[in-house]
């Protein structure tokens, strides 16, 4: 990949490197520019610039916000330097973001498919996932019969089940809770 300007990328954390720290790492690598907004990078950016990171979670804070940084770099056809840990898109070029872009890939799955063992598992102890149900299925038929009665105040019906009016009306729709 031909290089351009390199252009630094700071970000703050909650326990992590100062802006400062990083600032001043960005500028011994030469960073022409160094700014804490990825979007704004994004506009002012050219393709052959390379963005410069002191570390990998200086450019994401997940493996979601990770995957998109990597697209949206490699879409404007920017390089990725990443000091800490040695990684340089400009020596490797697109072999680095696929193997980047396959880790994010893979941690997906692992987390897709934890979820599916975890339901799972909930389920054979008989719990139901999503929110807890306001009604029993005693309340909910008591319900059902008073929502019936001719000049009944729903209003009042739904305050009396400690529902929002709108809910009384889905759930006496749908027949669902």
């Amino acid at each position: 990949m031909n290089t351009g300007r390199r252009i630094g990328y700071v970000r703050e954390s909650h326990a992590g490197q100062s802006l400062e720290e990083q600032t001043e790492k960005l500028r011994q690598q030469g960073c022409e520019v160094i700014q804490d907004n990825l979007p704004w990078i994004m506009g002012y950016s050219r393709p052959g610039d390379v963005v410069v990171v002191t570390r990998l979670d200086r450019l994401a804070d997940s493996m979601r916000s990770l995957g998109t940084a990597i697209r949206l770099l490699r879409h404007r056809q920017l390089g990725l330097i990443v000091l800490e840990q040695n990684l340089d898109t400009t020596v490797s070029g697109d072999v680095l973001y696929d193997v980047m872009a396959e880790v994010v890939a893979f941690d997906r799955s692992l987390t897709n498919e934890r979820i599916t063992i975890g339901l799972a598992k909930a389920k054979a102890r008989g719990i139901e996932p999503g929110p807890k149900k306001k009604l029993t299925a005693a309340e909910l038929e008591a319900l059902r019969q008073e929502f019936n009665i001719p000049g009944v105040n729903k209003v009042e019906l739904a305050h009396k089940f400690g529902l929002h009016r709108s809910s009384l009306y889905r759930l006496m729709q749908g027949n669902k809770q």
